[in-house]
């Protein structure tokens, strides 16, 4: 008979302690099947959504990350077109690449000076066809819908601000908001007939840019102020086309979403060009490596590639990987607490039993076993046990995620976001997850079987015989 056959009848000879020790260990891998899959599904959310607002790949001038929000026209890239043609024509990244697009940031001052209101502002300019294809990019695997782009390729005056920058510009009647809170009546403010002018002016200004007449007042608009690249005040009016809810609401009392062209305008004047950076949308984010390095080679294989860099998402927002590392940092300290279940449930069955089969063990020594049979038949009984528990937790793990958790409807609105977002577990999606567990948790179940298993080992026969 073979130390299998001896390690598996142990087993069923006390039933009811190795179902119950059978079923912590299950709670076990199903709590870690059903909560990896978990962060499994928040982690590929949180890059679906990083990857669609800043794409996988930025080239910027370098220090632009640490200085170029202070100085946006010092750190442009003034031929992005031509860079852009570059990367499109190349036959290696050709396979890779999704969009290619620039993208200019911009502060200035927001001014609603008719009605003498005004306010700081962080604003972006897209091209609105290339942002729509960015929001569509659902390459982590989860089927999210995409985002709406609220810019229109058809509306070359035409942004989107925050609902809180809407509050402080006191655009809520002039824009039908529902949820916008208007500030109490107050006197006339100072300066109105200084401000009233200087709104007539941007719209001209406006308008002799752009050769069209004056902005409407039936086209609700604001005025944004800057400086240009050489310093001078720039002025440009845009029609707010609608307002965005932002879920920090640092951002969204300053949150501008802004065509391209009219970005350029107010940052380096009529007939300017230039952009903060080239964004870089892959198909498949694990070919991020390669596109960066192959990135980097055509950079330097160009006249004025040298004063540029290439940035990985990660880099460019800093907080994904914060994120991730507190989702994963979870995940570890639930496993410590399930792996503590395992330890201490195995170690006491396994215990229990040599206690209970001394005179046994004292019988196979005579027999001729070994102390090492004698040990690895016990931490074998531990193992098929940790096995067991582990293969039936991950089957009920598994179609508990499938037919309740990810049927039942459930949701939540993340950090950050103002839109909720379907709980989901995605477990078959990560099959790593199932082998792991499985490991895992025999891995433990043989750690806690290994000191009674030597206790048993080292039982004196003539003393093991007498016991009853």
């Amino acid at each position: 008979m073979n130390l299998f056959d001896l390690a598996w009848r142990n087993l069923l000879r006390n039933r009811r302690r190795s179902l119950l020790t059978l079923g912590a260990l299950a709670v076990s891998a199903m709590a870690l099947v059903i909560f990896g899959g978990y962060v499994a599904t928040i982690i590929s959310a949180l890059q679906t959504e990083t990857v669609r607002e800043t794409g996988h790949l930025q080239i910027m001038r370098k220090g632009f990350l640490d200085f170029g929000r202070g100085n946006t026209a010092r750190y442009a890239i003034r031929d992005h077109a031509a860079w852009i043609d570059r990367i499109r024509a190349d036959a290696e990244l050709q396979p890779l690449l999704r969009v290619v697009t620039p993208v200019l940031q911009v502060q200035g001052v927001a001014g609603n000076f008719a009605a003498g209101a005004s306010s700081t502002f962080a604003g972006t300019g897209w091209l609105a066809a290339d942002r729509d294809e960015m929001l569509a990019w659902a390459g982590a695997g989860l089927p999210l819908p995409p985002r709406a782009n609220l810019l229109r390729a058809d509306q070359p005056q035409g942004g989107v601000i925050g609902l809180g920058l809407a509050q402080l510009l006191a655009l809520c009647e002039a824009l039908e908001l529902r949820d916008c809170l208007r500030p109490p009546a107050e006197a006339a403010p100072e300066g109105a007939a200084m401000a009233a002018d200087l709104g007539a002016l941007v719209q001209q200004a406006g308008a002799v840019a752009q050769g069209r007449a004056p902005a409407s007042d039936a086209v609700p608009g604001i005025e944004l102020l800057s400086s240009t690249s050489g310093g001078a005040p720039s002025v440009v009016r845009m029609d707010i086309l609608r307002t965005e809810r932002q879920g920090v609401r640092e951002l969204d009392v300053s949150f501008v979403a802004m065509p391209f062209g009219l970005a350029e305008r107010l940052v380096f004047g009529p007939g300017g060009h230039g952009a903060s950076a080239i964004v870089v949308q892959l198909a498949d984010t694990a070919q991020v490596p390669r596109a960066q390095a192959r990135l980097q080679a055509l950079l330097a294989s160009h006249p004025g590639g040298a004063d540029l860099e290439v940035r990985p998402y990660t880099e460019v927002q800093p907080q994904y990987l914060q994120v991730v590392g507190m989702f994963e940092a979870m995940f570890r300290f639930v496993a410590l607490l399930m792996g503590a279940v395992t330890l201490f449930s195995v170690a006491n069955a396994v215990g229990m039993s040599v206690g209970e089969r001394v005179g046994e063990i004292g019988t196979l020594r005579s027999l001729g076993f070994r102390r090492g049979h004698v040990r690895r038949m016990f931490i074998l009984e531990g193992v098929l046990i940790g096995v067991l528990g582990a293969v039936v937790g991950v089957l009920i793990g598994v179609v508990f995620s499938e037919y309740v958790i990810n049927r039942a409807g459930w949701s939540w609105t993340p950090p950050g976001r103002v839109m909720p977002v379907p709980v989901g577990v995605d477990v078959f999606g990560h099959p790593a997850l199932f082998l792991g567990t499985v490991l895992a948790l025999a891995g433990l179940a043989a750690l806690s079987s290994l000191l009674p298993a030597n206790r048993a080992a080292r039982m004196q026969i003539v003393e093991a015989l007498r016991h009853v």
